[in-house]
C-alpha cells in the first residue's frame, strides 16, 4: 500500500527485500503519485505493465493498473500485498502508459485522473460492501431493535448480505445508521468485494445434433418421421435456415416456423436438435472489404503526392484545403494504401462531426475494417470496441478525441479532420486536453504521421507550418472544378431604415431568401 496508509502496515510480514517484487500501480483516483505494492510470489509470473490488478487502499478495493515492476523495497513503508491478478493478458499497451504519464505531466493533473478518462468505466470495477455474519457473535437478539433484529435474522439466514440487499430487507435507502450499530456490537464485519461491471451479450442458438450431421442420417431420420407434423415442421425451418449459417437464432427459428418454445424443447430432448448460449458482439460487424469507387481529380491526386512526399522528412503534415475539395477522398486513399500495408489508422472527427452520412460512407469505402468509437456508446458497446482495436480485428476507427487512448498496436496514420474545431480541447473534467496536440506526441510514440486538415486551420498550426516544422499541402480547387461562392460583405449600420432598432436581416439577404424560395429551394 501507500506511504499514506494506516499504522497497521508495519505489522505486516514482507519477505526479504532482496527476493521481493514491487510493482508502481496507478488507481483510478486524483492521487498526488503513484503507490508501490507487494507483489506475491504466486503473481510474480503474471503480474506485468498494463495488467489490472486488485489492491486495497484505505480499507476500499480498487483494480488498478500495473505502471512499471519495481524490484527495490521502498524505504519508507512496507507495500501491502496485491490482492489478486485481474487480467491473463495487459489490457493496456506500455506506449499508453507513457502517454497517460506525458498527458499527466503536460497538462497538471494525475494519472488516475488519465487512467479514468482512457479506458472504458466497465473496466475499473466497483468496490461494493457486504455484510458477514460473525459466527462467534454472543449477542442476546432480544436487546435488538427492530431493524436491528431484521438484519440479525437475514444474515443468520444467509450469512452474507450485500447493501442493496439490505436495503431491500428494510425497505429503506438509508441503512448505515442501523449497519454501524450492528458493527459496533460485532454481530457483523464489512468487507469490500471487487464486481466486474462487464457482461458480455449472449444469443440462444440452434445447431444440429452431431448424430444428424451425416446427410445420410439425416435423410433416414426424416423419412421415417411419423408423428408430431409440427415439430417436424420446426426442423425444415430450421434447415432451411441453417443453409446460410449452421447456427441459427432461436428466436428467428421459432418466427419463422411459427413453433413454441415447447415444440423446439421437444426436439432436443429427442436430440435433434442442441440450444446453446453464444456470446454475440453488441456492435454489427460487417464484411472487411475495400471498396473506393471514386477517381481523384488531378489536384487531389497531385495533393496526396506532396502528402507523401512530405511525409519522408516530417511526422507532421498540414493540408490546406478549401472547402468542398475533396478531402475527405484524399483521406480515404490514404488510408487504404496503410490498410494494405496491413496497418491500423486513427481518424479523428469532432463530435458533431461524426454524422450517420459520413459514417456511411466510410463503411460503404472500408466495410468490417472501419469502426466508429464516440461519447453516445454505452460501457459495453466501449469495451468490445476496445478489445477489437486490441486484437487487431479494427484497422481503422473513426472517432473522437476519447479514441486517442484506445490499444493500437499498428498505428502509422492519424487524420486529425478539422483540427481547428475548439471540442478537440476538453475542458471538464481533467485530463483536460487538447486532442490533435496530444495526437501528435501519440504519434512520437508509435512512429505514426499526421496529417492535419482543415480549410480554416489555427493560427498555431499555420504558424508551425510556417516555421517548417510541419509540411504544408494546399488544394485550392474545389471538387469538380465547382466556383467558390461570392462572398458579399453587408455593414448593417449602413443601411438607413424607418424603424430604430437592431436589423437582423439585411434587404440583400431577404431578398436571396425570397428567390431560393420562389425557386423551390431551401
Amino acid at each position: 500500500m501507500s506511504a499514506q496508509s494506516d499504522n497497521n502496515e508495519a505489522a505486516l510480514i514482507v519477505p526479504d527485500p532482496e527476493e521481493a517484487a514491487y510493482a508502481e500501480i496507478i488507481i483510478p483516483l486524483a492521487l498526488p503519485r503513484n503507490y508501490t505494492w507487494y507483489i506475491p510470489s504466486e503473481f510474480r509470473p503474471v503480474v506485468q505493465p498494463g495488467v489490472r490488478v486488485e489492491v486495497e487502499l484505505r480499507q476500499k478495493k480498487y483494480a488498478g493498473i500495473v505502471q512499471q515492476l519495481v524490484h527495490k523495497k521502498p524505504e519508507a513503508f512496507s507495500p501491502k500485498p496485491i490482492l489478486n491478478v485481474l487480467d491473463e493478458e495487459p489490457i493496456v499497451y506500455e506506449k499508453q502508459l507513457t502517454f497517460w504519464q506525458w498527458m499527466a505531466h503536460y497538462y497538471m493533473c494525475t494519472q488516475g485522473e488519465v487512467m479514468q478518462a482512457a479506458i472504458p468505466a466497465n473496466f475499473k470495477l466497483t468496490s461494493e460492501s457486504i455484510l458477514q455474519f460473525n459466527e462467534t457473535t454472543e449477542t442476546d437478539p432480544a436487546s435488538l431493535s427492530n431493524d436491528e433484529f431484521m438484519i440479525y435474522e437475514a444474515l443468520e439466514i444467509k450469512r452474507s448480505l450485500k447493501m442493496n440487499e439490505v436495503q431491500q430487507v428494510l425497505d429503506k435507502a438509508h441503512v448505515y445508521p442501523v449497519v454501524k450499530k450492528l458493527l459496533d456490537k460485532k454481530i457483523c464485519f464489512i468487507y469490500e468485494h471487487l464486481v466486474e461491471k462487464f457482461k458480455p451479450k449472449t444469443e440462444t442458438y440452434v445447431t444440429l445434433h452431431p448424430q444428424f450431421r451425416s446427410e445420410e442420417k439425416l435423410e433416414l431420420l426424416l423419412n421415417t418421421w411419423s408423428k408430431a407434423p409440427k415439430q417436424l415442421a420446426l426442423l425444415l425451418s430450421f434447415l432451411h435456415l441453417s443453409k446460410e449459417s449452421p447456427e441459427v437464432k432461436r428466436a428467428d427459428l421459432l418466427k419463422k416456423s411459427n413453433a413454441t418454445a415447447q415444440q423446439l424443447k421437444a426436439l432436443t430432448e429427442k436430440q435433434i436438435l442442441l440450444v446453446r448460449q453464444m456470446n454475440v458482439d453488441r456492435i454489427p460487424q460487417l464484411p472487411a472489404s475495400i471498396h473506393i469507387d471514386f477517381e481523384l481529380s488531378d489536384a487531389q491526386q497531385k495533393a496526396i503526392e506532396n502528402i507523401q512526399s512530405v511525409f519522408k522528412e516530417k511526422e507532421v503534415c498540414l493540408l490546406h484545403g478549401v472547402t468542398a475539395s475533396g478531402k475527405t477522398q484524399i483521406y480515404a486513399r490514404l488510408m487504404e494504401t496503410q490498410l494494405k500495408a496491413g496497418k491500423q489508422v486513427l481518424y479523428m472527427l469532432p463530435e458533431i462531426a461524426l454524422t450517420a452520412q459520413l459514417i456511411r460512407r466510410l463503411q460503404k469505402y472500408f466495410g468490417g475494417h472501419i469502426i466508429v468509437y464516440h461519447s453516445r456508446f454505452n460501457p459495453h458497446e466501449r469495451v468490445e470496441i476496445w478489445n477489437r482495436v486490441k486484437s487487431g480485428q479494427a484497422s481503422i476507427v473513426l472517432g473522437a478525441r476519447s479514441a486517442l487512448f484506445l490499444p493500437f498496436q499498428q498505428l502509422s496514420l492519424i487524420i486529425v479532420d478539422e483540427e481547428h474545431d475548439p471540442s478537440y480541447k476538453q475542458q471538464d473534467p481533467a485530463p483536460r486536453y487538447q486532442g490533435r496536440d496530444a495526437a501528435i506526441y501519440l504519434s512520437t510514440l508509435t512512429g505514426a504521421q499526421v496529417l492535419l486538415g482543415s480549410a480554416t486551420p489555427s493560427l498555431e498550426t499555420l504558424y508551425n507550418a510556417d516555421k517548417n516544422k510541419y509540411g504544408k499541402v494546399v488544394l485550392e480547387e474545389r471538387f469538380g472544378k465547382v466556383n467558390l461562392p461570392t462572398l458579399e460583405i453587408i455593414d448593417l449600420k449602413r443601411i438607413v431604415q424607418k424603424e430604430k432598432g437592431r436589423i437582423m436581416l439585411s434587404p440583400q439577404l431577404k431578398a436571396a431568401i425570397n428567390d431560393s424560395l420562389n425557386e423551390k429551394k431551401q
